[in-house]
């Protein structure tokens, strides 16, 4: 298994276009490893998150992250045909298939280097610092060098939203404070919720106590940014079995009613 779990999470149906991606390359023609992995789940987050590099990256001195697998479907922003057009606005050339993607961070099929059995090599890209570099000969080494490793949180700067979403699904109750505090201030409050949301009905008692404490976070000190389904989010601890998270919903039921 390479995907995390995800209870939330819906596998859409893998879709075949007949889009050209390069050349004469369709989605059926990518390599057969990257299909046999969509076959076990059609694109998400990797257990696995780090893959060794000869050059520093953005990420570390030896390695670079891979957070997401693009998927072969029309959901955006996860779906590899979707992405494609990075390519075209970064003005990289036209043999790149990007399978992943972190801002500026690219993993891609590169079919300008090909394997003995006629596979494209995989290439990491970082647009922003011009740091490309082959990190595989082909999907399945890909693959086989991915390693485990927690997403790091930031003193000085924000992680991008695909970081956090990678971070929240890897964390353990212990960490999972932090990467609400981190995120605390985002402006993209629905973002910030479905976390709180997704969460919220975790088996363990201690994430869900966490989720609730983040949530009075936001309504004591963002309520006038926050969407409207906040009451649905309140309402999955207001029904909780957990007497102690109960409790603090009522509360923080009260508060958003004297508004």
């Amino acid at each position: 298994m390479y995907f995390i779990p995800q209870h939330t999470f819906k596998n859409l149906p893998i879709l075949f276009k007949t889009d050209l991606l390069y050349k004469d390359v369709t989605a059926v023609h990518l390599p057969q490893a990257y299909l046999d992995l969509l076959a076990e789940q059609n694109g998400g987050y990797l257990l696995c998150s780090r893959i060794p590099t000869k050059e520093p990256t953005s990420d570390g001195l030896d390695y670079a992250a891979v957070h997401e697998i693009l998927g072969l479907h029309d959901n955006r922003p996860n779906s590899l045909y979707a992405q494609q057009a990075v390519i075209r606005s970064a003005g990289l050339p036209d043999y790149f298939v990007l399978f992943s993607i972190n801002g500026s961070q690219l993993f891609a099929f590169d079919y300008s280097k090909l394997s003995l059995s006629g596979e494209p090599s995989i290439r990491y890209i970082d647009i922003e610092t011009d740091n490309w570099q082959t990190v595989a000969a082909d999907f399945d080494q890909f693959l086989q060098l991915l390693n485990p490793a927690p997403i790091a949180v930031p003193e000085e700067i924000r992680l991008t939203h695909t970081e956090g979403a990678h971070a929240f699904l890897l964390t353990d109750a212990a960490g999972l404070p932090e990467l609400f505090l981190h995120f605390e201030d985002d402006p993209d409050k629905q973002w910030y919720l479905q976390w709180i949301a997704y969460f919220s009905d975790h088996p363990d008692p201690a994430f869900r106590s966490i989720a609730c404490e983040a949530l009075e976070t936001q309504i004591l000190y963002f309520r006038n940014e926050l969407p409207d389904n906040v009451t649905d989010v309140l309402a999955n601890f207001l029904a909780d079995s957990d007497a102690a998270i109960q409790r603090l919903a009522g509360t923080l039921a009260k508060e958003l009613a004297d508004e």
